[in-house]
C-alpha cells in the first residue's frame, strides 16, 4: 500500500471545484498538498480564499487522524467495549472491532459486499449480547427481513426492527421520531442505515437543492449524536460515485472526461466528529480488494 502522503488528492473528500482548481495548479498528491498553507494556495487565482482556508483546516484535521494502514486501536482507549464485524480484515483494520458507542461508515462501489457486513455486524452484535436490540433501517430494500431472520436465529428474532423507506421525506420523518422510537425501545443499542445514500440518489432527478441536502444531513448528524451520546452503536452503508475529469482536472461527461475517480455519494460532515469512522473499500479483484480507514476527529 502507498503512504498516505503519496495518494493523489483525488482520493480526499474535498468540493469538485476545488479539486479541478488544485490539479489545474499542479497539485497531484496528499504530500503535495501537506507543504502548502492557506495563504500560499489562495495564491492561485482559482483558489479562493475561503477554500483554501478549509482546505487547509481539513488537513490539519486528518494529520491528527489514524493513518491508513494503522488500527483504529491508536485512537480508541483499549478498555472500550468493541464489537466484532464477523470480517477478518475490517476488525484488524479497527484495532479487533467496531468500538460501542461510535459510528461506523462503510462505503463502496456497486457490488461491494457493504450489506453483507453490516449484516454480519447484526449477528455478531445479537450473539454478543443477550437483551439488546438492533434497528435496521434499509432505504433500498437491499436487505430483505428473511435475511436478517436468517441473521438473527430464532433466539433473537424478537429483538430485530426492521423498516423500509426509499424516498427522502420517509428519511426525514424516520429521523425525527428517532429519539421517540428509542424512548419507547430503551434497548435498542445498535442502528444500522442500509444505502443511506439512495434516497439523496433518488430525489436528485427533483432537483434537490443543496441546502435542502446541507439540512437534512444536519439533522441526520444531530441524531446520530443523540444516538452515540445515550449508548447506541450506529453503522452506515453508502456507496462511491464515479466523477469524471477533464485532462486538466476539471468536471467532465462521458465525452470529454479524459478519467474517473471514486468518491463517496455523501461527505462526511453528517458523521459525529471524535467517534465515528470512515471505511472506503476498494476492490481489486473478484475476490480480492483492500480498504482504507478514517478516523474523524
Amino acid at each position: 500500500m502507498d503512504h498516505p502522503s503519496q495518494r493523489p488528492i483525488s482520493s480526499l473528500s474535498i468540493p469538485t471545484s476545488t479539486l479541478a482548481a488544485l490539479l489545474h495548479a499542479g497539485y497531484e498528491t496528499v504530500q503535495d498538498l501537506d507543504a502548502s498553507d492557506a495563504e500560499k494556495l489562495a495564491q492561485d487565482p482559482s483558489i479562493p480564499l475561503p477554500a483554501s482556508q478549509a482546505l487547509s483546516s481539513q488537513r490539519k484535521t486528518q494529520s491528527r487522524a489514524v493513518p491508513l494502514t494503522q488500527p483504529a486501536s491508536a485512537v480508541a482507549a483499549p478498555s472500550v467495549r468493541r464489537l466484532g464485524t464477523r470480517c477478518g480484515p475490517l476488525d484488524a483494520l479497527l484495532g479487533g472491532g467496531l468500538p460501542r458507542r461510535h459510528v461506523l461508515e462503510l462505503s463502496g462501489p456497486p457490488a461491494t459486499p457493504k450489506g453483507v457486513i453490516a449484516v454480519g455486524i447484526v449477528r455478531a452484535f445479537l450473539k454478543d449480547s443477550k437483551d439488546e436490540e438492533v434497528l435496521f433501517l434499509d432505504t433500498q430494500n437491499m436487505v430483505t427481513a428473511s435475511t436478517l431472520r436468517r441473521a438473527a436465529g430464532k433466539d433473537a428474532l424478537g429483538r430485530v426492527y426492521h423498516h423500509v423507506l426509499q424516498t427522502l421525506p420517509e428519511l426525514v420523518m424516520f429521523v425525527h421520531a428517532l429519539p421517540a422510537f428509542c424512548d419507547k425501545h430503551p434497548k435498542v443499542a445498535l442502528l444500522v442505515l442500509s444505502s443511506l445514500h439512495f434516497p439523496f440518489q433518488a430525489t436528485a432527478s427533483a432537483k434537490l437543492a443543496l441546502p435542502a441536502k446541507t439540512a437534512v444531513l444536519e439533522s441526520v448528524k444531530q441524531a446520530l449524536v443523540r444516538l452515540v451520546a445515550r449508548g447506541v452503536t450506529v453503522v452506515v452503508t453508502t456507496q462511491l460515485a464515479t466523477k469524471l475529469l477533464a485532462a486538466d482536472g476539471s468536471p467532465a461527461t462521458f465525452d470529454t472526461g479524459a478519467r474517473a475517480v471514486m468518491v463517496p455519494q455523501l461527505a462526511p460532515t453528517y458523521l459525529p466528529s471524535a467517534v465515528s469512522f470512515r471505511v472506503l473499500i476498494c476492490p481489486q479483484e473478484r475476490f480480492s480488494g483492500c480498504a482504507f480507514l478514517f478516523s474523524l476527529r
